[in-house]
């Protein structure tokens, strides 16, 4: 009995550290620690899921043999988890019931998803010899140890930059690769070739060198992009706090969430410049508008600090509005607001697909009324992810 309580509670702490770890990449309101399978149950470790991608983790804490190798049977057991997880979920489509603090319950819709990835953490004392890649059933997984673990959640700590190394790396399985040291050196190569593996295609055998990961550290700019990212963090927080300004908050809070890294640090620095504007100004508002891919920014700053505020919530829905209509018409409109003291959130997302002669006229009515954007001063700026020093 001694024995078995020990290995759950091992086992337990092993998975509170990759929970932990998650949260600050994907929030809590997309992560589903246990989630549990009918009956009761668990169906996997954890269960990631967001917008249209789920990723399913199977967590052990593993003890080397005399010969430095974890057990095969213990590694192939993982393997059959993540298999047997994604079967339940995605080919038996079984009710799954998922929880979390934010969200409270809800029923998992498979159908909503169209990319899975499979992650097996072996967090054990560390064995030199394991895969970057394995599979199970012709599924492919992921696996890592608890130290590249650590590294990857922190150096892509975006759902969007998680998953696009995900997938980069789930498109060189065939080929045959030798990596020296740990799977943070195919990081530093993924990174160093502008985030992809394109360059492979041209070699049949890769031997990646275990001194990458920590050359690239020392690259002035990367240590420039480290100290640059620190302002991106302020988006974070905002994702974090959208319950707060929205009932619709989660629609809110994944438009937040869906930027990658860099342009959060863009978003964040126009978002915090206004903000210093306001401050430095007798305005009593400030209003701005970014455009960014498919998708316009409005941020809207007041000296109006009660909360909640109808007022300044219903600027921001007009600034919206308003937004929508104008070069370069994007469809989704992402919309939020603070007061000059009290730093709490409003929040507005809108999405329209087609842009009527009743939606112009009703721009029109809304900018002679209010002066939104009737002037716009326009300012253009620059950035680099890795800037030169």
């Amino acid at each position: 009995m001694e024995s078995g309580h020990y290995f759950r509670e091992k086992g337990a702490k092993a998975e509170k550290v990759i929970h932990d770890l998650s949260i600050k990449t994907f929030f809590t309101d997309w992560c589903y620690p246990n989630p549990p399978r009918p009956g009761g149950k668990e169906l996997c470790d954890l269960l990631v899921v967001f917008d249209d991608t789920a990723i399913i983790w199977q967590i052990k804490d593993l003890k080397i043999d005399e010969n430095g190798r974890y057990k095969q049977a213990e590694v192939e057991k993982n393997l059959r988890q993540l298999s047997g997880a994604r079967r339940l979920l995605f080919d038996i489509k079984a009710p799954v019931k998922l929880s979390n603090p934010r969200r409270g319950k809800e029923l998992f819709e498979p159908s909503k998803i169209t990319r899975v990835h499979l992650i097996s953490v072996l967090m054990g004392e560390g064995e030199g010899l394991l895969p970057f890649m394995d599979s199970v059933k012709h599924l492919k997984v992921h696996v890592f140890t608890r130290e590249f673990a650590d590294i990857v959640l922190k150096e892509l700590d975006t759902i969007s930059d998680f998953t696009a190394y995900l997938s980069a790396k789930e498109s060189i399985v065939d080929k045959e690769i030798i990596i020296h040291g740990g799977e943070e050196n195919l990081l530093g190569k993924y990174l160093h070739a502008g985030r992809n593996f394109d360059w492979m295609k041209n070699y049949d055998l890769i031997m990646i060198d275990d001194t990458i990961w920590s050359a690239i550290q020392k690259k002035p700019e990367f240590i420039a992009k480290k100290q640059l990212d620190k302002v991106s963090y302020g988006w974070d927080s905002m994702i974090d706090r959208a319950h707060e300004g929205s009932s619709q908050y989660e629609r809110v809070a994944r438009e937040l969430a869906r930027p990658d890294r860099f342009t959060r640090r863009v978003l964040s620095e126009a978002f915090f410049e206004a903000y210093k504007e306001l401050v430095s100004s007798t305005h009593e508002m400030l209003r701005r508008r970014m455009p960014l891919g498919d998708t316009m920014y409005c941020f809207l700053i007041t000296n109006d600090d009660e909360y909640p505020s109808p007022r300044r919530r219903q600027m921001l829905s007009l600034m919206c509005q308003v937004a929508r209509g104008l070069p370069p018409m994007n469809k989704r409109v992402i919309g939020v607001a603070t007061g000059k003291s009290n730093r709490s959130y409003d929040f507005v997302q809108l999405y329209t697909e087609n842009w009527s002669d009743e939606d112009e006229q009703r721009k029109q009515a809304i900018q002679k009324k209010y002066g939104i954007f009737v002037s716009p001063r326009i300012t253009a700026s620059d950035a680099d992810e890795y800037p030169k020093t």
